[in-house]
């Protein structure tokens, strides 16, 4: 990784920390560069605009989502392991990277976020997990198909950011038994 990309990847963190403690619409550049570690020169030379830098944020954020979604499912071998580990990582990746309550600093900003991400974080299930779907009842039996599923799956993952279930294990576990897993983990590493 050369220090030009590092600069690039400080300043997508630092933004997206940013947008999360006061949202976009108070965000400015000079805040960016300074929680990035980076000069303001440095901060322009990557992302001369606002609109640069949310273009380049947007586009981050799906590698971040495609990138975890495809370790979690190499870390396993069989099928079932590899989709108990998607179906953990949807629940869990939400939390993760956005953080307790963006919500509630811009709730519109939030919801277009999800709104956005839906179609192509659906190809990307699709693409990573492909065959894997067809162990899924309702597409096995053809009622759904893998598309149909994937994005029935990151819509609950999406309900629990909106409305946090007070028990995420429980929500997993009925995320298991719709794709047709035990409702106990699979894996050594239970969400």
């Amino acid at each position: 990784m050369t220090t030009q990309s590092t600069s690039a990847e400080l300043i997508l963190a630092a933004t997206r920390r940013a947008i999360l403690a006061k949202g976009p619409g108070k965000l400015t550049l000079s805040e960016v560069a300074a929680a990035a570690g980076v000069s303001r020169p440095t901060l322009y030379r990557w992302f001369p605009t606002k609109a640069d830098l949310f273009a380049a944020l947007t586009e981050y954020e799906r590698s971040q989502f495609d990138q975890g979604l495809e370790a979690e499912i190499a870390a396993h071998r069989s099928p079932a392991r590899q989709l108990d580990a998607a179906l953990r990582f949807l629940v869990n990746y939400l939390d993760g990277s956005l953080g307790p309550d963006p919500i509630g600093v811009d709730p519109a900003f939030a919801l277009r976020s999800l709104s956005d991400s839906l179609p192509t974080q659906v190809e990307t299930l699709v693409r990573l997990l492909g065959p894997l779907l067809e162990q899924v009842p309702a597409v096995a039996s053809r009622a759904l198909s893998r598309a149909q599923v994937a994005e029935m799956f990151l819509r609950v993952a999406y309900s629990h950011y909106l409305v946090p279930h007070p028990y995420p294990a429980e929500l997993l576990a009925t995320l298991r038994t719709l794709a047709g897993l035990p409702a106990r983990s699979l894996t050594r590493a239970a969400g």
